[in-house]
C-alpha cells in the first residue's frame, strides 16, 4: 500500500495511532499491537522526508505520547484553549526566569506574541515559541557571566543608601541594559553583604573565646565572599553551558504539562532513574552523593555500607578526576556533563570501576572498587523501644519515611512487609502500645498502604478511588488477620501528604487509633500513576531510547466516611502547636490543584477502640498549655510568618547589621527548641542490638536516631498519650 504524507497528514496520522495504541494498549493482543506500531513506523518514516517544525523524530514521539497520555488518561483534561495557553505561558515564563534577571522586556514583548497562540501550536505540534525562548533564554543566561564577572570583581559600597526587593511579583523586566546591570548589580551585593555580614557575627563571637583571634576588617571579608561567591557562579555557569535541547523541552513539555495539576510530570531518563531509586531505596554504585565543582565531580557524602565508604579511602572533599571501567583506560570527567559523568562511575553489582582521586592535599591516589547494591537504610521503617521511666509501660515506636516499594524488584523491600516485621519485633519484646511516626512522609505507593493499614484492622475497605469516569472503586483489606490489636497512636505533621493521609485517615474513620500533630495534613488526595513511555515505542526505535517516564494523575482519593483529602488534608483528634502553622502551605496553596468533592460513604464497621477521646484531648492540651517549649512554637510561628512576608532588605552595612542582629536576638529564644532531653527513654531492642556486632553502619543510624528522638517534644506527648491510653485501660 503506497501512500502520500503531507506534514499535517503526518502529524495527525501519527496523533490517530498513538491515541488508539495508547487508549486499547490494554486489550490489543500482541499481534494487534505489533500492526500499530508497524503503522506508526512508517508514518514515521514517510514523514521524516521533510522538516516538522525543526523537530527530531525523538521529539515527535515523545510529543504525541504525551499528549495522547494527557487527553486520554488523566484525572480531569483541559480544554486546550487561550486560558490554557495563558496558564503555560505563566508556568513557562516563571521556570525559566521566576527572579526576572535575565530576559529583558522586549524579550517577554517578542514571546507574548505568542501567549494566546500556544494551545494553537500544541495542537498542530508547531514549537515555534519553544524555540524562541529557548534561543533567548540560552543568549541571556551566556551574557550573565558578564554581569557577575564585572561585579564581582571590584569591592562593593556598602555605605551606600540603597535596598532590594526579593519578591519577584512586585519588579519587572529589565527595559534596558544599565536597568539588567543594577539587578545584577544589587543581587550580588546582596549575596556579598549576607557572607560578610554573617564572618563578623562569628568572629565577634570566637573573639569572646579568646583573645588569639586574628581580627578581619569588613574589606576582607568582603574580598573573601567576593572570591567565593565568583567561583560558585562559574560552577554554575560551567553547568549551564552544558543544559541541552532535551533539557529545555523538559521544561517546557512539564510547563504544559503542570497546566493540568501541579503531580503530573514528564520525567526524563535520568529523573525516572532517581525516581526508582527513591521508591526503592537502593541502586547499584559505589554509594557516593556527588556534586560538580570546578569541572570536577566532588565527592560530599557517602553512605553507610557503601563500597566508597567501606574503602576507608574515599574522603569527604576528594575530587574524581579520572574515571576507568575494569581494566579499560581512564577516561577523563573534566568539564563531563555531570550526568555523563556519574553514568560512568555506577554500574551492575560486581563489576569494577577504577577512579582516579585529587585528595585535598593535592596529592592523586589511584582506587579501584568493587559496585555493589547501595542500600540506603534511612528510608527503610526503623523501630525503638520507648520507656518514660521505670513505672511507665514499655511503648514501641516505628518511623516510616515513605510508603516504598521496589518497581524493579518484585521480591524486593515493600513498607508492609517492614512494619509487619518491626511490629512482631516490638511485640515481642514487650511494647503494650505503637506509636507509629509518619512525620515528613510526603506517600508513596497505593497498593502498599492499603496493605498496611490492614495491618491494624480486620478486612474492610481502606480508601476509595475514582478514576475520570465511573463510580469510585473500594480499596479494601482482604485479610481478616490483625497482625497487631493494641493501642495505636499515629503522628502526622503538615508534610505528611498522600499515603501518609489515606493511612491516617482509615485509621481514624475506623476508630482504631489516634492522630496526633500538627492542625492538619499536606492535603494531597490524588493519585499519580508513572507510565513508562518506552513501554509504548516499539524496539525498532531502541536507537532513540530512552524517552523517560510520564507521571500522570488519574485517579482522586476519597476517605471511607465519603469525604477527599484533596486541599484540606486530615485534621488529627489531637491538634499540637506547629511553626508552619500560620504560613501559606499545603495542597491548597499550589498552583492548579484539583478541587475537593465527596462522594458515597463505604460500607464499614467501626473498631471497638478503648479510648476516651475527650479525656485524652483536654489531658494533652493542659499538659501543652503547661509546655514553654510549646509556647515558644507558637511565638516562632508567628516570627516565621512576620519573616516570610519580609522581602525588602538594606544593602547598607550598618542597617543590615542592624535588623541582622534584631533577628538573631528573636531567634536565640527558640535555639534550644528540640535540643534538650525531654526524659524519655529510647531503646534499641535486643534483636538489633545482636545485629550491631557485625553491622557498625547500622549500629551508629540507631545511636544517632536514638540522641534525636530524646529531644522531640512532640514524640514526648505522643508517648504521654500512649500512656494514659494504656493505663486507663489497665485500670478498666
Amino acid at each position: 500500500m503506497a501512500f502520500y504524507l503531507s506534514r499535517n497528514n503526518s502529524i495527525s496520522v501519527i496523533k490517530a495511532l498513538f491515541l488508539t495504541l495508547i487508549k486499547e494498549r490494554r486489550t490489543f493482543n500482541m499481534k494487534k499491537r505489533i500492526l500499530y506500531i508497524v503503522m506508526i513506523l512508517a508514518v514515521l518514516s514517510a514523514g521524516l522526508s521533510f522538516t516538522l517544525n525543526r523537530l527530531s523524530t525523538k521529539e515527535v514521539v515523545l510529543t504525541e505520547a504525551i499528549t495522547q497520555f494527557l487527553s486520554l488518561r488523566h484525572y480531569e483534561p483541559v480544554d486546550i484553549n487561550d486560558q490554557f495557553s495563558e496558564k503555560v505561558f505563566d508556568i513557562y515564563l516563571d521556570r525559566l526566569d521566576f527572579n526576572k534577571r535575565y530576559f529583558y522586556a522586549s524579550d517577554i514583548e517578542k514571546m507574548e506574541k505568542y501567549k494566546h497562540q500556544i494551545d494553537d501550536e500544541y495542537t498542530a505540534r508547531s514549537f515555534e515559541f519553544f524555540d524562541l525562548s529557548s534561543e533567548l533564554i540560552e543568549k541571556r543566561l551566556l551574557e550573565s557571566k558578564d554581569y557577575f564577572t564585572k561585579f564581582l570583581s571590584k569591592p562593593f559600597n556598602f555605605d551606600k543608601e540603597e535596598s532590594l526587593d526579593l519578591e519577584p511579583d512586585r519588579t519587572s523586566f529589565a527595559s534596558s541594559k544599565k536597568k539588567m546591570e543594577d539587578k545584577w548589580r544589587k543581587a550580588l551585593k546582596f549575596q556579598v553583604l549576607t557572607r560578610v555580614v554573617g564572618n563578623l557575627e562569628l568572629q565577634e563571637k570566637a573573639a569572646e573565646k579568646s583573645d588569639t583571634i586574628k581580627i578581619k576588617s569588613s574589606e576582607q571579608f568582603e574580598e573573601e565572599a567576593r572570591k567565593a561567591i565568583l567561583e560558585n557562579y562559574n560552577d554554575w555557569y560551567d553547568r549551564i553551558k552544558q543544559i541541552d535541547r532535551d533539557d529545555r523541552q523538559a521544561i517546557y513539555l512539564n510547563s504544559i504539562i503542570s497546566a493540568y495539576d501541579p503531580h503530573s510530570s514528564f520525567m526524563p531518563p535520568r529523573d525516572k532513574e532517581r525516581f526508582d531509586v527513591y521508591m526503592a531505596g537502593k541502586y547499584e554504585g559505589i554509594g557516593a552523593t556527588l556534586q560538580q565543582k570546578q569541572g570536577y565531580l566532588t565527592v560530599v557524602d557517602m553512605f553507610p555500607g557503601s563500597p566508597s565508604w567501606r574503602s576507608k579511602k574515599v574522603e569527604i572533599g576528594d575530587l574524581i578526576i579520572r574515571v576507568a571501567q575494569g581494566e579499560e583506560e581512564f577516561v577523563d570527567i573534566l568539564d563531563m556533563k555531570m550526568e555523563s559523568a556519574v553514568a560512568l562511575i555506577k554500574g551492575a553489582k560486581g563489576t569494577k570501576v577504577r577512579l582516579s582521586l585529587r585528595k585535598r592535599d593535592g596529592s592523586v591516589e589511584e582506587l579501584i572498587l568493587i559496585r555493589d547494591i547501595v542500600i540506603m537504610e534511612e528510608t527503610y521503617a526503623s523501630s525503638l523501644l520507648v520507656k518514660e521511666d521505670d513505672k511507665s509501660p514499655t511503648i514501641g515506636y516505628i518511623y516510616l519515611p515513605k510508603f516504598y516499594l521496589d518497581f524493579q524488584d518484585r521480591n524486593g523491600r515493600k513498607c508492609s512487609d517492614d512494619i509487619r516485621q518491626e511490629i512482631q519485633k516490638l511485640t515481642s519484646e514487650g511494647a503494650e502500645g505503637i506509636v507509629l511516626d509518619l512525620r515528613n512522609n510526603g506517600g508513596g505507593s497505593l497498593p502498599e498502604v492499603v496493605k498496611m493499614a490492614g495491618l491494624f484492622i480486620e478486612k474492610g475497605p481502606i480508601v476509595q478511588v475514582k478514576t475520570r469516569v465511573g463510580k469510585p472503586v473500594v480499596l479494601d483489606d482482604k485479610d481478616s488477620r490483625v497482625q497487631y490489636d493494641g493501642p495505636l497512636v499515629v503522628m502526622t505533621n503538615y508534610s505528611s501528604a498522600s499515603a501518609s493521609e489515606i493511612f491516617a485517615a482509615a485509621i481514624q474513620d475506623y476508630d482504631r487509633g489516634i492522630i496526633i500533630g500538627s492542625p492538619s495534613t499536606w492535603g494531597k488526595g490524588t493519585v499519580q500513576r508513572v507510565l513508562n513511555i518506552d513501554d509504548y515505542i516499539p524496539s525498532k526505535l531502541d536507537d532513540i531510547k530512552p524517552f523517560g517516564a510520564l507521571s500522570l494523575t488519574v485517579q482522586k482519593y476519597y476517605r471511607i466516611n465519603g469525604t477527599a483529602t484533596q486541599l484540606k488534608g486530615v485534621i488529627p483528634d489531637i491538634i499540637l502547636p506547629d511553626s508552619y502553622q500560620y504560613l501559606d502551605i499545603g495542597e491548597k496553596e499550589q498552583q492548579y490543584a484539583l478541587p475537593w468533592d465527596e462522594t458515597q460513604k463505604a460500607g464499614f464497621s467501626k473498631w471497638n477502640m478503648q479510648a476516651d477521646l475527650e479525656k485524652l484531648k483536654a489531658n494533652s492540651q493542659a499538659r501543652v498549655e503547661d509546655n514553654t517549649d510549646f509556647d515558644l512554637i507558637i511565638e516562632n510561628a508567628k516570627r516565621l510568618k512576620h519573616e516570610a512576608d519580609r522581602s525588602i532588605y538594606s544593602l547598607n552595612l550598618e542597617k543590615y547589621r542592624s535588623t541582622l542582629k534584631e533577628k538573631t536576638n528573636e531567634v536565640k529564644k527558640f535555639e534550644n527548641l528540640m535540643k534538650n532531653p525531654t526524659g524519655i527513654e529510647l531503646l534499641a531492642m535486643q534483636t538489633d542490638i545482636e545485629s550491631f556486632k557485625t553491622d557498625t553502619a547500622k549500629s551508629e543510624r540507631t545511636s544517632r536516631m536514638i540522641e534525636n528522638l530524646g529531644k522531640d517534644i512532640y514524640l514526648a506527648e505522643a508517648v504521654m498519650v500512649m500512656e494514659e491510653i494504656i493505663v486507663d485501660n489497665k485500670n478498666e
